[in-house]
Formats: C-alpha cells, structure tokens, sequence
C-alpha cells in the first residue's frame, strides 16, 4: 500500500495499548526486514544484541503513537550509520557479520561493528 494510504488509516484507527512483550514483537519484525535487506543487497548477517533489541523497544515507542516512532529511530540508528560506514569502508560488503550493541559508553545509542 502507499505510504499517503498508510498514514491516512493511522489517523483513523485507534489502537490498543502496545505492552512490552508486544512492542519487542514489532522490533522483531522490523529486525527482520532489515536482516533480509542487508542480506539482499551487501551480503550481509545482521546481529542485534539482547540489550539492542530492548534499547530499541523502549525508545521507539511513544505513549501517544505506540510503535510508530519506530521505523524513523532504526532509520536514524542503524541504517544512517550503516550506510556511512559502508561508503568510508568500516563495514565491508559480503564481509561477514554486522553487529549492533547499545553503546557502552552512553547507553544512549547504538554501536555498529563487523566481526
């Protein structure tokens, strides 16, 4: 479907509550996307570690929007940087695995890294 259509049934249909269970669901989901595109286009794994997965449950989900919010932060914090670390060459096509780890320093964002 369009995304002009998408946006129109988001406004209309009111959702229930996402729980935490369930929000990790739509991160799952969105994982796994992004797992079969890095695999499509680079091959390339994509890991994501436990502590990822929650840090993006819990910052892609808005009280008011539910899970919405989630598509533009792993946008933001994974494929933006992906895509620059592939352009300076850090990560390398058809090179293995990518990893993503909450970064240790901040927990604040996430970490790229290619085993």
């Amino acid at each position: 479907m369009p995304p002009e259509l998408i946006n129109r049934l988001d406004e209309l249909i009111v959702f229930n509550s996402l729980t935490p269970e369930s929000m990790r669901g739509v991160v799952d989901a969105r994982v796994r996307e992004l797992k079969a595109l890095l695999m499509g286009r680079h091959n390339l794994e994509l890991e994501l570690d436990p502590d990822a997965v929650e840090w993006l449950a819990r910052e892609g989900f808005d009280l008011a929007y539910g899970a919405r919010p989630l598509r533009r932060l792993v946008q933001r914090a994974i494929l933006n940087p992906l895509a620059a670390e592939l352009l300076e060459g850090t990560v390398v096509p058809e090179g293995g695995t990518v990893r993503v780890s909450v970064d240790g320093g901040t927990g604040e964002g996430l970490r790229i890294s290619q085993d």
